[in-house]
């Protein structure tokens, strides 16, 4: 099974190297910038949210003990009042004794309690808890709460504030007042007040808690709790907190609450501060932050741009000077205006400049002097070689005429000897004669083949493709080499010194393939068109590599004699596949040409 390999997912980069300087610079400072004032910003929202949280929670703290400290008192005297009217002579007359004219006395100090606008109703029970005596509030409807445990269990003689019940939307809390005679419980008085806070006591109560605050109360047990106005469900994430300040998820979001019981009821209040009141300047000095931020980024940025520009501005200078300077405009020069550092880079490159003006135009001096004693040497060369086929040539015809004729001379005399000596002579004169001949025919043979090899007489007598067939048909019988010579055209007459060097070249590549390529067949292919003269020689030898340097005289030579005849050499070789030498000289137009017969 193939395993595929995990790819690594590639992290993409910002293309700053593709990016020019003028452009790269405020790109960076703006990133600088950027990543400075978002760490600042952050540090700064951090810090100035923490501070707010804490002062939010100092002034939860704070705020809650005030109020429940201010309930507390208001109990405190609800309760003394209670105990006042239930320790009146009438209604301990009326427990005690239970005549008509004390019952008279006791519902008219009960009475009394109407005047509490949020008192309900009244009752007077006896020590066994049954009413005796009861009053209700003009106009009320609802049936009050009915909790038979109320009076079960002991509480202080001072009394006690009950939980608060509900009542459809309505809320009341009973007071209990023990009526004593002595240390004796002689009764009870019982009232029933209603918990209401008008809109209006509400809004001025949030006003002094500050916006955004929520006042809760409700019972220590979580029976029930309460806006002021009305019962609602328990505000979500606050079980089992106790008195203390937490953070809790309520019902308009994250919260901050503090909890603090109310003295002498079973009460506890609750302020909320939700986290987006708390945090409502923190966001709003992050929001300053990050428009300060994108305003001094913007600034920045443009500052940036502008000092970019004017680093940037010489460099250009410095690099168009450059390439003028690379594409050969030698006089350019770079105005210097600044002192600093891109000013002095101007500077040397001005000294720069001039020194390279000038060595290149001692160069320019040196290469027209090389260039003219080049031609000179190959003018030389040339002549040289014109003088050497001259010799040659003449060398060659005096070895043919004067030195063949002496050979064919002694050679005539050594059979006319022979033919004339008597026939009983001693056969070994006869076998030194017949020596004597054959030598005398190879070294005619020799001087023959030397004198070709000097200067063929082909060449002069019947033109380059006669010459370079024989060439060709030597050269094979003598390296035991096949060639395929091939030419398109039966004649040509070129110029003697045209003629004479291509014979030269083919003479010389063939004496290179014999001596170093180990070829086993070379074809050759001689052609004209469009006033050109070409000459291919290709062998399937060893080849080598033409980028190497190799001392080869042999080709130097080849590629001067082109060069004097006015034409052009080139060579292509692979090791292993090779090599092919192209000739190429330009021939008058007026020379003849006549083609092959097909």
């Amino acid at each position: 099974m193939e395993t595929q390999k995990s790819r690594r997912p590639r992290i993409s980069r910002i293309p700053l190297r593709g990016l020019s300087l003028q452009r790269r610079l405020p790109l960076l400072i703006c990133i600088l910038l950027l990543c400075t004032l978002v760490v600042f910003s952050i540090s700064s929202y951090l810090t100035v949210k923490k501070s707010y949280l804490e002062s939010g929670k100092e002034r939860l703290r704070s705020l809650s003990v005030q109020l429940s400290a201010l309930f507390g008192q208001s109990f405190q005297t609800l309760l003394q009042n209670s105990r006042s009217t239930a320790n009146q002579e009438s209604i301990r007359a009326y427990l005690i004794k239970g005549t008509s004219e004390d019952r008279l006395n006791a519902l008219q100090e009960m009475q009394k309690l109407r005047q509490d606008t949020t008192t309900v109703s009244a009752t007077l029970l006896d020590s066994q808890k049954k009413p005796l005596l009861h009053i209700v509030k003009e106009g009320l409807k609802e049936k009050l709460p009915d909790d038979p445990s109320l009076l079960n269990g002991s509480f202080s003689d001072a009394g006690f504030i009950g939980n608060i019940y509900g009542v459809n939307d309505l809320m009341y809390y009973p007071v209990v007042i023990p009526v004593k005679e002595g240390k004796t419980i002689i009764g009870y008085l019982q009232r029933w007040r209603r918990l209401f806070v008008s809109q209006q006591g509400l809004l001025q109560l949030s006003q002094l808690l500050g916006t955004g605050a929520t006042l809760y109360l409700g019972n220590k047990d979580g029976s029930l709790w309460s806006n002021m106005i009305k019962p609602i469900p328990p505000p979500a994430g606050i079980a089992d907190k106790g008195t203390s300040i937490f953070d809790f998820n309520g019902n308009n979001g994250p919260a901050i609450a503090a909890t603090q019981s109310i003295q002498h009821t079973p009460w506890l209040l609750m302020i909320k501060f939700t986290r987006a009141d708390l945090l409502e300047a923190p966001n709003r000095f992050l929001r300053w932050l990050v428009i300060a931020g994108m305003l001094l980024t913007a600034i920045g940025s443009f500052l940036a741009w502008i000092m970019s520009r004017n680093l940037t501005r010489p460099l250009k200078d410095l690099t168009a000077a450059s390439s003028a300077l690379a594409s050969g405009d030698y006089s350019v020069a770079v105005a210097v205006e600044r002192r600093d550092e891109m000013g002095k880079l101007a500077r040397a490159f001005n000294a720069m400049s001039g020194k390279i003006r000038k060595a290149h135009a001692t160069l320019e001096k040196q290469v027209a002097e090389t260039g003219h004693m080049n031609e000179q040497l190959r003018d030389l060369s040339a002549h040289l070689q014109n003088i050497r086929e001259e010799e040659r040539m003449h060398i060659a015809r005096e070895m043919h005429d004067e030195l063949g004729q002496l050979l064919t001379g002694f050679k005539m005399d050594v059979i006319s000897v022979k033919r004339k000596l008597p026939g009983d002579l001693d056969p070994g004169i006869y076998k030194k004669l017949e020596t004597m001949e054959s030598n005398t025919n190879e070294a005619i043979k020799f001087v023959r083949r030397l004198a070709a090899e000097l200067r063929p007489s082909l060449l002069d007598d019947l033109g380059l493709v006669a010459a370079l067939e024989w060439h060709s048909q030597e050269f094979e019988n003598r390296f035991n080499i096949r060639i395929v010579f091939q030419s398109q055209i039966a004649d040509l007459s070129v110029p003697p010194v045209i003629a004479t060097g291509i014979f030269r070249i083919f003479q010389e590549s063939l004496t290179n393939i014999a001596r170093h390529a180990k070829a086993h067949e070379v074809r050759a292919t001689l052609s004209a068109a469009n006033g050109l003269l070409k000459m291919e020689i290709a062998d399937d030898g060893r080849g080598f590599d033409t980028t190497a340097q190799r001392k080869t005289l042999g080709l130097l030579g080849m590629k001067e004699r082109a060069i004097m005849i006015g034409g052009d050499l080139s060579i292509q070789s692979t090791p292993g596949k090779g090599t092919t030498v192209l000739i190429t000289v330009p021939i008058p137009a007026t020379q003849p040409l006549i083609p092959t017969k097909q």
